[in-house]
């Protein structure tokens, strides 16, 4: 009888697991965000690293497209306010590698 009962509590346990599992999955678009990241950098990686464009002249000319993304959104304000605060994170004292 008791192994009956450890087996079921083992398996609700697996079940429970599956769950949170499911629950913690990317969906679809937070995939395809995270690859337009990727090639974003790759292309940045790849203008300063083997075509010596100078950082700088790279960050105007993202900020200046960042300015159209932002006045097409319906929230421009607060997505222009979201974006100066991930910059600033960004560029706030941290060891190298750490995730912003």
């Amino acid at each position: 009888m008791n192994n009956v009962v450890n087996l079921s509590h083992k398996k609700i346990e697996i079940e429970k697991k599956r769950e949170r599992e499911k629950l913690n999955k990317p969906d679809a678009l937070t995939i395809k965000l995270w690859r337009l990241s990727m090639e974003i950098d790759d292309l940045i990686k790849k203008g300063v690293l083997d075509d010596s464009l100078p950082p700088d002249e790279i960050a105007a000319i993202i900020a200046h497209r960042l300015g159209t993304l932002i006045s097409c959104s319906e929230k421009s304000v607060e997505l222009s306010e979201f974006c100066c605060h991930i910059i600033e994170r960004m560029n706030s004292s941290r060891v190298t590698g750490e995730p912003a």
